[in-house]
């Protein structure tokens, strides 16, 4: 499948960060598995949107090289109904056109719909990693803005919605057409040229470089991960004022935790190609490949089977009770409800995260800081 150079799903990394288009170019296409794996859920919930056939319809059906099973077929269909119950005639996996405001700028809507003056753009995101939201998102812009230019009726409003059914998420945005065309003007038009200029500038940053092919080698990125981490402390020379001048202080911690998720990032990223670049049979000084730890299987499992049985009886099986969410998935949405009442949803474990989080503060209980006395 041909691409662009100025692709809407890398929209926001070629806006902040020009020279990534030419970086990442040097570097062959490879797809993850789970890159592989939402191409195929895109493929089904394609060809359920086009035959009108639930998802369920095509389990045990090989699409784009992986089986439809129950987990697959549950999660597509929670996309494919919020596409059926948009109102007016809606186009599948709908080529756009951006190219007025990106030279070359073109990409795949998943599903759009025109219908009294608004457009409706909804993209599948079948990740779990990072939930992802559609307020003020690049590539959802991008896709409204060649859907609407190529509308054959007139446009006052665009909606952008991202359905990621692993993550039970659903998010929607709303523009006025007028203010995304001035968005077009003032902001993708600049920063597409930026990107053909004849030194394009290095920008990096949590966002622009989380998915860059090229982050573990990226010079500028190493550079600014380097004195990030170094602008935390005013003078290094100088011994730190606190009680323990071995130890960070609150303050410091505190500026520090920001950096950390962009910092670990890269760190894996450069960890992982220096992995590639040994298993393709590179040299790295300093450093070699190893056996890493593996566990025991056995040599063939049915023969297994079969002595285990003779010596253990029932206790050569081990069998497990299903989870809430697997009975849903199983009963299905018409049956769902009947195990509501068999479930709880337990506090999850406190997790660090900045003040801005919508979600509240968790106090610990002050009994949880005292151990039992024996």
């Amino acid at each position: 499948m041909k691409h662009s150079q100025l692709g809407a799903s890398k929209a926001h990394r070629w806006m902040t960060c020009p020279a990534s288009v030419s970086l990442e170019a040097t570097f062959p296409d490879e797809e993850s598995f789970y890159a592989a794996e939402g191409t195929a859920a895109h493929a089904l919930a394609e060809m359920c949107l086009k035959s009108q056939k639930p998802p369920e319809s095509y389990m045990g059906v090989e699409v784009e090289g992986f089986v439809v099973d129950e987990l697959m077929a549950y999660f597509v269909a929670m996309y494919v109904d919020f596409c059926n119950s948009q109102e007016g005639k809606g186009t599948i996996e709908q080529r756009v056109d951006y190219s007025d405001w990106a030279d070359g700028g073109f990409g795949t809507a998943d599903y759009c719909v025109i219908n009294e003056g608004i457009c409706h753009v909804i993209d599948l995101k079948y990740g779990q990693g990072v939930k992802v939201s559609a307020q003020r998102n690049e590539q959802l812009m991008l896709y409204a803005l060649g859907a609407m230019h190529d509308a054959d009726e007139p446009v006052d409003t665009v909606q952008m919605t991202i359905v990621q059914p692993r993550l039970d998420h659903i998010d929607s945005y709303s523009l006025a057409a007028k203010d995304l065309y001035c968005w077009a003007n003032e902001k993708v038009k600049p920063a597409a040229r930026r990107v053909f200029a004849p030194d394009p500038a290095f920008n990096p940053s949590p966002k622009a470089c989380h998915f860059c092919k090229a982050k573990a080698t990226c010079r500028a990125l190493a550079k600014h991960n380097y004195e990030l981490t170094l602008s935390s402390f005013d003078n290094l020379e100088e011994p730190l004022l606190v009680q323990v001048p071995h130890t960070l202080n609150v303050d410091e911690i505190g500026n520090l935790l920001p950096k950390m998720d962009a910092l670990i990032g890269w760190a894996q990223g450069v960890q992982k190609h220096a992995h590639k670049l040994l298993m393709e049979g590179g040299i790295l000084p300093d450093y070699k490949l190893v056996a890493g730890r593996s566990q025991r299987k056995w040599v063939d499992e049915q023969v297994a089977e079969e002595s285990l049985i003779q010596i253990l009886g029932d206790k050569a099986h081990v069998s497990k009770l299903v989870s809430p969410a697997q009975a849903e998935k199983l009963l299905g949405k018409a049956k769902a409800g009947e195990v509501t009442d068999l479930w709880h949803k337990p506090d999850g474990r406190p997790t660090l995260a900045p003040d801005s989080d919508p979600r509240p503060a968790v106090k610990p209980e002050a009994v949880d800081l005292f151990s039992e006395i024996q």
